[in-house]
C-alpha cells in the first residue's frame, strides 16, 4: 500500500508538472517577446549557486504563480521582481545580486566555452558531466569520442612514426583532434552558446590564447608545490589546496582569453591540408571573441592517487602487467600539460570528495560571470 501510495504521489507530481508545461506565457523585452523557460529559470538559479532541488522548485513556483494570476503576458521587470521575491521566499535573497548578473549574462548570449583537461584517468569525464548538470549545459564534447569518429572515418591520419616518443606522439594526436572540435567550437562563439568540452585528447596550446597579453606566469613558490604534489612528497590538505587555488585562479580570471586554432605544420601536413587548416584560422579570426566567457581547468592527480584510479577504472579495465607502464604514460601527458598551466587555472584534485572540486569550479565560473557582467 505504501508503494501504491508513492507512486500515486510521483504520478501526481508528474502529471502537474506537465499541465504547467502546457501553458506558454510571454515574456516582452523592449519591442520583443520570448516564451518563459522553467529550464532556463532554473539552469540561471544553479549558477548563482542555489541547490539544483532549489532551483527546480522555485522555477516550478514561479510559473504556477503567473498561471494563476491569468498572467499568460509579461514584461521582463515583472518577471524579475517576481522571481526576486519567490528567491526570498525559499530563504535565498543573499542570491539575488548574483542571479542579476547571471540573467544580464544570458540576456547578451554570451559565448561560454570551458575547457576540461588533463591526463587520463583523471576524472574529467565525471567532472563534466556533474558540472554540465549543475549549470544546466546540456552540450558536453568529449575528444575522446570525436577521435573514434576520425578514426573509424579515416584511420591512416592517426599513423605516425614508429620511433616517435610518446609525447611527441600524443602532441600529434592533440593537434589532429584539434581540428575535429573545430566546427563546434566555431558554432558555439558564433550562436552565443555554452558548452564543456574535455578529454585527454587536447592541450592547452591548441586552444588558448591570452587577448593583448602575455599568458600569467606563476612565481617558483608555486612551481615547488606543484612539483611536489604530484610526485607524492607532499599531500596537500583542504586549505593548501585552496592556497594554491587561489594563488593561480586570480591572474587566470583577470587574463581574458581567445580560442585560437594552431598555425599548420608544414612538416606534417600536404599542400591540401595546409589550405584547409589555413581555412579555420581563418574562419575562427573573423569571430569576435571580445565578450565571450572562455575558461581552462586542468585537474591534476598525486602519483599515487592516479595510480590509485587506474587500478579502479572499471570502463577501461588495464591489465595488472600494464599499470605500471600506463602511470608513467599518464604521469608524463599530466607533466606535459604543466608546462602550459599559464593558460588554464590549475585544480588539485581532492580524489575522495568530488563536491569539494565541482564547488571550486563552480565558484570560479561564477566568479568569471560576475566579473564579466560588472
Amino acid at each position: 500500500m505504501m508503494q501504491e501510495g508513492n507512486e500515486r504521489k510521483i504520478s501526481t507530481i508528474t502529471k502537474n508538472d506537465n499541465v504547467l508545461d502546457l501553458v506558454k506565457i510571454k515574456v516582452r523585452l523592449d519591442e520583443h517577446f520570448y516564451i518563459f523557460s522553467r529550464f532556463m529559470i532554473s539552469r540561471m538559479l544553479t549558477l548563482s549557486r542555489i541547490k539544483k532541488l532549489d532551483a527546480i522548485q522555485i522555477a516550478k513556483d514561479i510559473k504556477k504563480q503567473l498561471i494563476d494570476r491569468n498572467s499568460l503576458e509579461i514584461n521582463s521587470n515583472e518577471l524579475e521582481a517576481i522571481i526576486f521575491q519567490t528567491m526570498i521566499k525559499f530563504g535565498y535573497q543573499n542570491n539575488i545580486q548574483k542571479y542579476q548578473m547571471v540573467s544580464n549574462f544570458y540576456r547578451h548570449r554570451t559565448p561560454m566555452i570551458i575547457i576540461i583537461f588533463g591526463a587520463p584517468s583523471i576524472g574529467k569525464s565525471l567532472l563534466a558531466n556533474n558540472l554540465a548538470e549543475r549549470l544546466n549545459i546540456s552540450n558536453v564534447l568529449q575528444t575522446d569520442i570525436v577521435e573514434m569518429v576520425m578514426r573509424s572515418i579515416n584511420p591512416e591520419q592517426f599513423n605516425y612514426d614508429g620511433n616517435e616518443d610518446f609525447i611527441t606522439k600524443f602532441k600529434k594526436n592533440c593537434r589532429l583532434i584539434r581540428r575535429g572540435v573545430s566546427t563546434d567550437i566555431s558554432k558555439c562563439l558564433s550562436e552565443g552558446k555554452a558548452v564543456i568540452i574535455e578529454g585527454s585528447a587536447a592541450m592547452p596550446e591548441y586552444y588558448l590564447e591570452a587577448i593583448d597579453q602575455q599568458d600569467p606566469e606563476d612565481d617558483q613558490q608555486q612551481l615547488q608545490l606543484i612539483t611536489s604534489f604530484t610526485q607524492n612528497e607532499i599531500k596537500l590538505k583542504k586549505p593548501q589546496r585552496k592556497d594554491l587555488l587561489l594563488f593561480n585562479q586570480q591572474k587566470k580570471l583577470n587574463t581574458q582569453f581567445k580560442i585560437i586554432f594552431p598555425q599548420p605544420d608544414q612538416d606534417l601536413e600536404d599542400d591540401q591540408q595546409i589550405q584547409k587548416h589555413l581555412k579555420l584560422c581563418k574562419d575562427l579570426d573573423k569571430i569576435d571573441q571580445s565578450h565571450s566567457m572562455i575558461l581552462g581547468f586542468l585537474p591534476i592527480l598525486s602519483r599515487n592517487d592516479h595510480l590509485y584510479n587506474i587500478e579502479n577504472n572499471t570502463s577501461k579495465k588495464i591489465p595488472k602487467d600494464q599499470i605500471e607502464e600506463k602511470l608513467n604514460q599518464f604521469q608524463s601527458i599530466q607533466n606535459e600539460l604543466l608546462q602550459q598551466r599559464s593558460k588554464c587555472i590549475l585544480l588539485p584534485i581532492n580524489l575522495h570528495n568530488l563536491e569539494e572540486t565541482l564547488d571550486t569550479m563552480h565558484d570560479i565560473i561564477l566568479q568569471k560571470i560576475l566579473d564579466q557582467s560588472s
